[in-house]
């Protein structure tokens, strides 16, 4: 039976950037599984496109454009910042590093450091994969399975608008993310 929206399936995929570097797989440098609600915003929506209409055991490769994936890269969204603006005294300085930058309202956005120099540092706020063509090579595994038990927001203080209609997932690093993975 086709997958519709709706639908929980597991499904196993890789995924290579534009130049073919291997980006996301198992640890053991297979393929990584994932059970996902189709619909339910847990990856982004044109990987879940992809999906729609494939059957168990089905396998495709598809490619992903960085407009229909995490957007081009934004020069805006990387920001010179003086080291001194780093609350966290311990706070390892290393190329790649994620870190919280907290702005003079309150605001706090996450990014990656890009450069490393006497006084300041350069850290990138666009998704680490903003800008790249992906390509994933998928396989459903099974279908017609349970959704997973959906967290109530309310009981940790936050609250989700008019809708609870999403699945908080990954934080975007590379493992966590690429697609949105929890």
């Amino acid at each position: 039976m086709p997958i519709k929206q709706g639908d929980v399936i597991l499904l196993r995929y890789s995924l290579w950037d534009g130049e073919g570097k291997l980006i996301s797989s198992g640890e053991d440098g297979k393929e990584r599984e994932l059970k996902l609600h189709i619909g339910r915003g847990q990856v982004i929506p044109a990987f879940e496109r992809a999906l729609i209409g494939m059957e168990k055991g089905e396998r495709k490769k598809f490619t992903l454009q960085p407009n229909e994936a995490y957007g081009e890269f934004n020069p805006l969204l990387v920001e010179k910042i003086p080291k001194d603006n780093l609350s966290d005294p311990n706070f390892e300085m290393k190329l790649g590093n994620k870190v919280e930058i907290v702005a003079p309202n309150g605001m706090s956005s996450v990014g990656w450091i890009r450069l490393i120099e006497v006084d300041f540092i350069l850290v990138d706020m666009n998704p680490p994969l903003a800008g790249k063509t992906l390509n994933f090579k998928v396989e459903i595994l099974d279908t017609d399975l349970e959704p997973e038990p959906t967290v109530n927001p309310f009981l940790f203080g936050m609250s989700c608008g008019d809708s609870c209609e999403h699945e908080h997932e990954h934080e975007h690093e590379y493992d966590q993310q690429y697609p949105h993975e929890k």
